[in-house]
């Protein structure tokens, strides 16, 4: 079931109030019928504007992420650094180094951005978890910060490496077609798709909760919710339906 968010949750019980209002208590006078619509108008219009309907109030941040640099700095430690960004210290200094100068990280704003290796950890540690530990809210918990802060950090670090898509991904030559497609038939035995668009493998991206619409169509053989990512040799890659 599709999650509703608390402002909504609002409208839907003060919908409420009205109907049992007028079921319980109707107006008696054309003027107070109008009274009451104008109040109810008002009061949805608040609703709407009002941007913190349960108020501000400072959340305690106290997250763990600081230990991958702990232990990046011992290589018996490095299998645990993986473990929690999902790439080698290495593969991070390589990605860190591809992206750090990419415009997205910079701010006109007298508050500067928080550190793009700690933007970066956290888009990996978020890439990493699946099911309920992919949630925004835990993962913000394990980084400390806001869970807004996760969705900015994501954002800036995917168009960063996606301004490198170029650099390490192209399009086949014809030999190299020719030599995938003779490895099909070999060894997949695909003899009638060889001009056709060649498909082969798929990784299933589980997806974290049954999406709320149309979700059936995402269960998997494997028992679970995701999208099937597959290589095609005639497009870079795409994403399709399981």
């Amino acid at each position: 079931m599709a999650r509703t968010n608390y402002r909504k949750q609002v409208l839907r019980s003060y919908a409420f109030y009205m109907l049992s209002r007028m079921l319980v208590l109707p107006a008696r006078t054309l003027e107070r019928m109008l009274l009451e619509l104008h109040f109810d108008a008002n009061t949805i219009l608040l609703i709407m504007q009002t941007r913190y309907l349960r108020g501000r109030h400072p959340v305690k941040k106290a997250g763990n992420l600081h230990l991958a640099w702990e232990y990046a700095q011992n290589p018996n430690d490095h299998h645990r650094f993986t473990q929690m960004l999902r790439v080698t210290p290495e593969s991070f200094q390589f990605i860190l180094q591809l992206i750090q100068d990419h415009p997205i990280f910079t701010t006109t704003s007298h508050r500067p951005q928080t550190p793009v290796e700690i933007q970066l950890a956290v888009t990996l540690f978020r890439m990493g978890r699946y099911g309920n530990g992919a949630s925004v809210k835990d993962i913000a918990r394990t980084a400390g910060i806001s869970e807004g802060a996760v969705e900015r950090f994501t954002d800036r670090c995917f168009e960063a490496i996606h301004s490198h898509h170029d650099e390490f991904i192209r399009p086949l030559t014809e030999a190299e077609k020719e030599r995938e497609k003779a490895w099909i038939e070999k060894n997949i035995g695909c003899v009638g798709w060889r001009e056709g668009w060649i498909m082969y493998d798929g990784t299933i991206v589980v997806l974290f909760q049954k999406p709320g619409l149309n979700g059936d169509t995402y269960y998997t053989r494997k028992c679970n919710y995701g999208l099937n990512a597959q290589v095609c040799l005639d497009v870079f890659y795409t994403f399709r339906w399981t």
